[in-house]
């Protein structure tokens, strides 16, 4: 796995913090998307956009997805399927994910919750496993 310029276990704020001595080239910045839009990367301009309307859960998902995106240097939204099952095995533990299954049945919502993701981040996980043979 490509390494990100940050740890992805942090939160939000420390995360986008560190990036300014980690990766002094790249410039995070927020604003109000008006449509379902969360983030986007532009190579050309190396910045990353985060809707700043969101919770810092999401936003820190989303940043770690836009930093796959800079790692594969990947435009806009380009190969987003690699990106999003990156992003999930670069968020979550497999040791936290497998506590948080057997403590929550599986509800995704909880453990989202616990595992400091998106639900979709779980889904996400999930499709990785099940690709990898790791979940049938």
């Amino acid at each position: 796995m490509i390494p990100l310029p940050v740890d992805a276990h942090l939160n939000y704020g420390p995360m986008r913090m560190s990036l300014y001595t980690l990766a002094p080239g790249l410039t995070v910045m927020s604003e109000v998307f008006r449509d379902d839009l969360q983030g986007v990367y532009s190579r050309s301009q190396d910045t990353i956009l985060i809707d700043r309307s969101m919770t810092y859960t999401r936003k820190r998902c989303t940043l770690v997805h836009e930093l796959v995106h800079r790692m594969y240097q990947d435009e806009g939204h380009e190969r987003e399927h690699r990106c999003r099952l990156m992003t999930a095995r670069l968020l979550i533990s497999p040791t936290e994910y497998a506590l948080a299954e057997r403590i929550y049945e599986g509800e995704r919502f909880q453990m989202a919750e616990e595992l400091n993701v998106t639900p979709e981040v779980i889904d996400d996980y999930r499709e990785y496993l099940h690709d990898s043979g790791m979940l049938l």
